[in-house]
């Protein structure tokens, strides 16, 4: 017969009126007495290791709980969430020693406090995690600051020094702003419009008095080559002209009697440009608008003037040998006297264009090759 305290850890054990003594020495000596009084059934417990409630009566129904903060409701949630252990059967727990049992205990009392622990330390990487990213976006801002400042710096600076009357310290305010512009990006069409000023502000006839060769237009005096830091101007300012909706505003510049040979000025605007007499070999022209611009004994061999605007230009004995003017637009332009030998006029548009006395192509061949008209003067 099973006795009724077994697989407890007891003193004292009161049964039907017998009493059990356990010596802690000789776990399996009992001693049994019959006590005087009070037979009615009675059991007494005391634990030394662990703690386990008495069973409910059958048809009881537990109290309800309180209700719980709501703090302390999502923190059972989070440990209902820890995966579940099973308890200890009966047997198991009558093989454990008693070390073994009074760890068993404190390590079923610490388990709440260790997922409160755990659940402070997340809360404070996660605070930790929060204020080095606020630092983090803190000191980036503070670095953007920092290099607004020294580009608005540089800037200011390179643009004091393009009023310089010294060419050298000019030029080095160009290429600063050469650098800027690829530093910062969003500053490229600023830059590029403020060297394209620079170009008209500083063409051949804008010194007092201008030179000999602006207001004339004979073809005698030879080239004049333009100074370094408006050259370097130019083609810095067309560098940055990337897309092919943009274009440099050259608008009127005077550069009679220019050295421009191998310049690239496609898309360039050059309404009303004075280009007299100008050395434009190989230069690059494509749609170029050279709208009544003044190219009067202008050298234009070898030149790329595909898709150019000369609606109404003055192209008198222009020299076009070899150049392309692939569905260039010459309405109304006025080509007495040009050299055409070679050149590519597929497409061009010359209508009530003046082609008296050119050379190099005849008149079939220009109006095979061409788009002309009744207003198209032979």
């Amino acid at each position: 017969m099973r006795h009724p305290c077994n697989n407890l850890t007891l003193l004292n054990c009161e049964y039907n009126g017998l009493t059990d003594s356990y010596d802690e020495q000789s776990p399996d000596l009992y001693r049994w007495t019959v006590p005087n009084s009070r037979p009615q059934r009675r059991v007494t417990r005391t634990f030394r290791n662990l703690s386990r409630r008495s069973p409910a009566p059958k048809n009881s129904e537990p109290p309800p709980a309180p209700p719980r903060p709501r703090a302390a409701s999502w923190i059972g949630r989070l440990l209902r969430r820890r995966p579940p252990v099973d308890r200890p059967a009966h047997a198991e727990l009558d093989a454990l020693t008693a070390k073994e049992r009074q760890e068993l205990w404190d390590a079923h009392r610490q388990r709440p406090f260790q997922a409160i622990t755990s659940l402070i330390t997340s809360a404070g990487v996660l605070l930790g995690v929060a204020f080095t990213a606020y630092g983090l976006s803190y000191t980036a801002q503070t670095l953007s600051a920092a290099q607004e400042g020294q580009l608005t710096d540089r800037y200011t600076k390179a643009v004091e020094q393009l009023a310089s009357e010294a060419v050298d310290v000019r030029l080095g305010a160009i290429y600063a702003l050469q650098r800027l512009a690829t530093d910062s990006p969003r500053d490229r069409i600023t830059i590029r419009n403020l060297l394209a000023a620079f170009v008209r502000n500083h063409d051949l006839c804008s010194p007092k008095p201008p030179p000999k060769q602006c207001g004339t237009k004979t073809k005698h005096l030879g080239t004049v080559r333009i100074t370094t830091d408006v050259y370097a101007a130019l083609t810095i300012a067309q560098t940055l002209t990337t897309s092919k909706d943009e274009f440099l505003d050259l608008s009127e510049t005077r550069f009679p009697h220019a050295d421009l040979n191998f310049v690239d000025l496609t898309r360039a605007n050059l309404l009303d440009a004075d280009l007299t007499s100008a050395s434009l070999v190989d230069a690059r022209l494509t749609r170029a608008h050279l709208s009544v611009a003044d190219l009067t004994h202008a050298y234009l061999r070898n030149a790329d003037l595909r898709d150019a605007n000369l609606v109404n230009a003055d192209l008198i004995d222009v020299d076009l040998e070899k150049a392309n003017l692939t569905k260039a637009d010459l309405f109304l332009a006025n080509l007495t006297g040009a050299n055409l030998s070679g050149a590519n006029l597929t497409g061009a548009n010359l209508s009530g264009a003046n082609l008296t006395d050119v050379t190099g192509m005849t008149a079939d061949e220009i109006r095979k090759a061409a788009i002309t008209d009744a207003t198209t003067k032979f």
